[in-house]
C-alpha cells in the first residue's frame, strides 16, 4: 500500500511540474522558465531591431536566413522595412534571397520603398539585385510604393527607380522582352563621371584579344569612344559603395622581359591563364558589394589615399586614377594608351558580358549603370 502511494505521489510532482513548466499552473511568487526563443525568431528579432551583431549571432547559431514570421516575412524584409541597413548588408553578405516575397508579394525592396526612412535602404537593395518591376496583387510595385515616402520620393535615386520601372521598348527586345536581367545589380554608377560605355565592340567584355590568346572581360573607356576625355590621371570613382578587398598600392611596373614572358605564356595556352591576366591587368583595385558583386578597376596609375583592403568605400568615392599600368606601353616607360577597364563579376564565377552579344551586353549595362551609360550610336549600328 505505501509503495503505491509513492508510485503515486511521484506521478503527481511530475506532472505538476510539468504543467508549471508551460505556465498552465503556478506557485505562488514563482514563474515558469522561460521557454528558449527558436533561432528563427531571434534572427526576425535582430533584423526588425537593426541589430547586425545579433543578426550574425543567430547566423552562427544556425537560424534559417531566409525563415518566415506567420505573414512571410524574412529577416531581410524586416530590416529593409526600418531602414537597417547595417543589419541587411550582414543578411545580404550571407546569401539572403533578395527576391523571396511576403504573403503579400512584397519584396524586401518594396518593403524599403513603402517604409524606410531614407532612400539609401531601397539604393542598397537595387544595388544587390532586386528586381524593380515585381508587383503585389493590386499591380503596386516599388516606384508606387515608393510615391508615398517621402525619404525617396525626395531623393535623386527617385528618377533612377523610376527609369529602371519604366523601362524602354527597345532594350526589351534586345533581351527577348525582358526588362531586368536578373542575376545583375542596377543603380551604379559609370566608374567615370559623365561618361558612356564605348560605342565601340572592341572595348566591351567578351570582345577576343589576339595578342594574348583570350577574351577581354571589362568595359574599356578610351579617350573619343565614351563621350568624355580621358587622359592619364583621370580620376575613377567607385561604381557602387563597398568594402575594398584589394588594392595594389604597393604595384611595380613590368620589365619588358617579364612582359614578353607573360605574352608568350598566354599565346602558348588556349586561353590566357588567370595569373597571366591578372598581371597584365596592371595596378588594381577591387571592390566587393551587396549582393557579392565585385568590380575590379585596372591599369591603374595611382590608388587614392586611404584605399586599402578592409576599407568601406561610398559610391562615387574616388578610389584610383586612368593610366596603362600593365600595357606595353607602360613597360616602355611612356604614359601612352591611359584607359579605365572596369569589370563587373558576379563573385568569381561570371562577368557581365560573358558568352554574349554586344546588344545584349548594352542592354545589361543600362540598367546596371543607367540609360545616360548608353552611347549615342556604335559601330554595330545600334542607336540609343
Amino acid at each position: 500500500m505505501l509503495r503505491a502511494l509513492a508510485i503515486v505521489l511521484v506521478l503527481s510532482v511530475a506532472a505538476f511540474a510539468a504543467l508549471w513548466s508551460f505556465g498552465v499552473v503556478g506557485l505562488p511568487g514563482a514563474s515558469p522558465p522561460a521557454a528558449e526563443a527558436a533561432p528563427v525568431a531571434v534572427l526576425l528579432d535582430a533584423a526588425e531591431s537593426g541589430d547586425p551583431a545579433a543578426a550574425r549571432l543567430a547566423l552562427d547559431g544556425g537560424a534559417p536566413l531566409d525563415g518566415a514570421d506567420p505573414f512571410g516575412r524574412t529577416a531581410l524584409m524586416l530590416a529593409a522595412a526600418g531602414g537597417h541597413d547595417d543589419a541587411l548588408r550582414v543578411l545580404l553578405a550571407a546569401g539572403a534571397d533578395v527576391h523571396a516575397r511576403s504573403e503579400t508579394g512584397w519584396t524586401a525592396l518594396m518593403f524599403a520603398a513603402d517604409a524606410a526612412p531614407t532612400a539609401s535602404t531601397t539604393l542598397l537593395l537595387l544595388n544587390a539585385g532586386s528586381d524593380p518591376h515585381v508587383a503585389d496583387a493590386e499591380g503596386r510595385r516599388a516606384l508606387e510604393l515608393a510615391a508615398g515616402n517621402a525619404g525617396v520620393r525626395g531623393s535623386g535615386l527617385w528618377s533612377r527607380l523610376e527609369e529602371l520601372t519604366d523601362w524602354p521598348a527597345s532594350l526589351r527586345e534586345l533581351r527577348g522582352g525582358e526588362a531586368f536581367a536578373r542575376g545583375w545589380p542596377s543603380a551604379y554608377l559609370v566608374p567615370i563621371d559623365g561618361a558612356t560605355i564605348s560605342s565601340r565592340a572592341s572595348h566591351l567584355p567578351g570582345a577576343p584579344r589576339a595578342y594574348r590568346n583570350g577574351t577581354h572581360e571589362g568595359f574599356d573607356f578610351y579617350d573619343g569612344t565614351v563621350s568624355v576625355e580621358i587622359a592619364y590621371g583621370t580620376p575613377q570613382r567607385a561604381a557602387a559603395s563597398g568594402e575594398v578587398i584589394r588594392a595594389d598600392v604597393d604595384y611595380r611596373e613590368l620589365d619588358q622581359a617579364g612582359y614578353d614572358a607573360l605574352i608568350d605564356s598566354a599565346v602558348g595556352s588556349l586561353d590566357t591563364p588567370p595569373e597571366v591576366l591578372d598581371a597584365l591587368r596592371g595596378r588594381q583595385v577591387w571592390i566587393r558589394h551587396a549582393g557579392g558583386f565585385v568590380t575590379r578597376y585596372a591599369h591603374l596609375s595611382g590608388v587614392a589615399e586611404g584605399i586599402v583592403a578592409g576599407a568601406p568605400v561610398m559610391q562615387g568615392a574616388v578610389i584610383g586614377f586612368t593610366g596603362n599600368s600593365g600595357t606595353s606601353e607602360a613597360v616602355q616607360g611612356t604614359e601612352d594608351g591611359p584607359h579605365p577597364h572596369v569589370e563587373l563579376w558576379r563573385g568569381d564565377e561570371r562577368y557581365l558580358g560573358q558568352g554574349l552579344e554586344p546588344a545584349e551586353i548594352y542592354a545589361i549595362a543600362a540598367q546596371v549603370f543607367g540609360l545616360e551609360a548608353l552611347p549615342p550610336f556604335t559601330d554595330g549600328g545600334l542607336r540609343f
